[in-house]
């Protein structure tokens, strides 16, 4: 199913000269460029970035509540990539144990 096409040809029917002219400059501009079917990810859960993308971007506004020198930011940075390679290896050797959190019951 071609939903360009499908959506060039509504927009044909219904005299929407606005939209077809945006509709072809995004074809122009992505469509024509890049290969649609790498744009969803539905079917393949290791590659949905913007989840993991914000949450690192926020891990590291945190961690750098100034602009670091160019050495600081690349200590953290391998820092921060040791300690991700190490979490992930002991996920996988099964080493790896949440911490259980301190319910009171009073």
């Amino acid at each position: 199913f071609d939903i360009y096409n499908y959506i060039k040809i509504i927009c044909q029917i219904y005299n929407y000269f606005h939209f077809l002219n945006f509709l072809e400059y995004f074809n122009k501009t992505y469509l024509y460029k890049y290969d649609i079917h790498y744009w969803n990810y539905y079917n393949d859960i290791n590659h949905i970035t913007n989840n993991a993308s914000e949450f690192f971007n926020n891990y590291l506004k945190k961690l750098f509540y100034k602009k670091p020198s160019f050495y600081e930011l690349i200590y953290h940075l391998k820092r921060e990539e040791s300690l991700s390679y190490n979490n992930c290896k002991r996920k996988i050797e099964g080493v790896w144990k949440k911490k259980k959190k301190n319910i009171n019951k009073n």
